[in-house]
């Protein structure tokens, strides 16, 4: 099974733009979700989601992969419109009660609309967060982030950090699906089994191995790392020579002017 956020190699807009280019629109994107949050701002996020959304098709990303993503955060949604719709201190509109149970400022008995509404919100804040990385993820081959980030003098070992860890969350996925399937070849099957019986039992077989298999995987990363001179004293030759073109300035330009509309809707 091929892990949903691996990088694809296609000829779009999207995968020839400059790496420097996605990470501005990458720390645009953190930036925009982490001001401070109100009931208005489903607007200002739906822009921003819907231009990463025309993101995502410029770069020819299948639907499924988005569905991945989706699924993946499904749970965090449902959690957080059922505990804003209970919790939330400003709500006046009671959509559903339970009953009354007084803490605080907040009826614990009663779903309102307000705390629905901010729950919505906050699931697509998290939506728009998340779906920018894959899409870099997804379009900057290895080689390239390596190389945007020299250009910008970061430092050899965090650029090597940053880039394993966007490995090892490929690795972990192939490795999780491997597992599972070999477990299944053992009639172990954590798909059929029920949510409590997958808590107390499903997980240990799977993590157990997973683990094991990590440590081993970092050990080749070592080894690897030695034999090629990781370290030395020199300058590290470029695998691939990274060049702007006009098509880099226009997409930055487009990335900074939605970036400033959404600010400018935002504290107008």
């Amino acid at each position: 099974m091929q892990p949903a956020f691996r990088y694809t190699h296609l000829n779009t807009p999207i995968h020839c733009l400059h790496p420097l280019v996605k990470l501005a629109y990458l720390l645009l994107t953190l930036v925009l979700v982490m001001y401070p949050i109100r009931l208005t701002d489903m607007p200002i996020l739906l822009i921003w989601l819907g231009f990463s959304a025309l993101l995502w098709a410029l770069a020819r990303i299948e639907p499924r992969r988005f569905a991945t993503l989706f699924k993946i955060l499904l749970g965090t949604f449902v959690f957080l419109i059922l505990i804003q719709g209970f919790t939330y201190r400003g709500g006046q509109t009671p959509l559903i009660v339970l009953g009354h149970l007084k803490l605080w400022e907040a009826d614990l008995g009663v779903i309102t609309r307000e705390g629905v509404w901010f729950g919505l919100v906050l699931s697509v804040r998290i939506l728009a967060a998340t779906s920018a990385l894959p899409l870099f993820v997804m379009t900057t081959p290895t080689s390239a982030i390596m190389s945007a980030m020299g250009k910008l003098r970061v430092p050899p070992t965090a650029t090597f950090m940053f880039v394993s860890a966007l490995s090892f969350t490929t690795l972990l996925f192939e490795m999780w699906s491997s597992i599972v399937d070999a477990q299944k070849l053992r009639a172990f099957d954590i798909d059929a089994m029920n949510p409590i019986r997958r808590a107390f039992r499903a997980y240990i077989p799977i993590i157990t191995p997973l683990i094991l298999l990590l440590f081993r995987k970092a050990n080749d990363f070592q080894i690897a790392l030695e034999t090629k001179g990781f370290g030395a004293p020199v300058r590290p030759t470029e695998i691939e020579v990274l060049t702007t073109r006009p098509a880099d300035y226009f997409w930055l330009a487009l990335i900074v002017g939605v970036f400033g509309l959404c600010t400018v809707l935002k504290f107008a």
